[in-house]
């Protein structure tokens, strides 16, 4: 089992059981866990959160590679876990273990390249925090859109959380696929020829998981704009994203569950695989829609 583990939870009980009771039970991290183990003061924060319980089991972690790369990748390579690993660091995991005890043991140029790392993600997460109005703003749109979208009698059906109509259905299949190409525009060397192609890359789910987002925000009558709350709320979301690739997320955040348990519904009952010969009748009208886009 590959399980993608969320920072909050790289120092439990939870963790350190789940790695002990087969070897062939695997610790998921994407770039977000460093990341949020890195920021701030730097040498307090990694410690724990590596040395606790990851570095007694260093051959069952597994590093993937950050987020901006897997958003480049489509077709075969988007579809498997395998893309997604970054094999150098997962090989060299346990050698960087031994360098955080010789840093915490008073190395300082260990501790030096230690800081370095925690200034870049605190950085980016800086950079991120500064991006969270639009954020906001494109969230609050969509929540309205929504809203104007619908009937009243599917907006009580979306507040209950009941089973959707074949046109709400059509709706979510539409929306989701629109915000992917929102965001495929952003990357104009990722080639998607169609929507199967589409679904399987870290772009579409990511887009299934902010939609998800979006969702509740309408159920519960609004979202948390502070700037602090949305960050994590998207951070939350982009480890709901990876864990659709493996086979569970372990989190603290019931909000982060909530995303992963909806996305992995969804990608299995309104976004299946269809046949190969298929295919062909989707691909041609997803693919000039798309370049049409970009043109514009």
């Amino acid at each position: 089992m590959k399980r993608v583990i969320d920072s909050n939870r790289l120092q439990t009980s939870e963790l350190r059981a789940y790695l002990a009771s087969s070897r062939d039970n695997y610790a998921v991290l994407p770039d977000y866990a460093a990341m949020e183990a890195y920021k701030g003061d730097t040498l307090r924060s990694i410690y724990p959160s590596i040395l606790e319980v990851l570095a007694d089991y260093p051959q069952q972690v597994i590093v993937l590679k950050g987020t901006e790369l897997v958003c480049g990748l489509s077709g075969r390579a988007a579809a498997g876990q395998r893309a997604l690993i970054d094999r150098a660091q997962t090989r060299e995991f346990k050698e960087y273990c031994r360098a955080l005890v010789a840093a915490k043991s008073g190395d300082q140029a260990k501790q030096q390249e230690l800081l370095e790392l925690g200034r870049e993600a605190t950085a980016h997460l800086a950079l991120m925090l500064g991006d969270m109005p639009m954020m906001s703003s494109g969230i609050e749109a969509m929540v309205e859109w929504i809203e104007k979208t619908h009937s009243v009698a599917e907006l009580k059906i979306l507040r209950r959380r009941e089973l959707y109509t074949p046109e709400m259905r059509d709706k979510f299949i539409h929306n989701v696929f629109t915000l992917t190409e929102e965001l495929v525009t952003k990357f104009p060397n990722l080639i998607i020829r169609d929507r199967i192609d589409a679904r399987d890359t870290f772009l579409f789910r990511h887009a299934l998981c902010v939609y998800i987002l979006v969702l509740r925000a309408v159920e519960r009558g609004g979202f948390k704009k502070n700037p602090k709350d949305l960050l994590n709320t998207m951070v939350d979301a982009n480890f709901a994203t990876f864990a659709t690739y493996f086979d569970g997320l372990m989190t603290n955040d019931q909000l982060a569950s909530e995303i992963y348990a909806d996305a992995n519904f969804f990608l299995r009952g309104i976004f299946p695989k269809p046949p190969i010969w298929l295919r062909w009748l989707l691909r041609r009208k997803w693919y000039q829609r798309l370049l049409a886009r970009r043109v514009a």
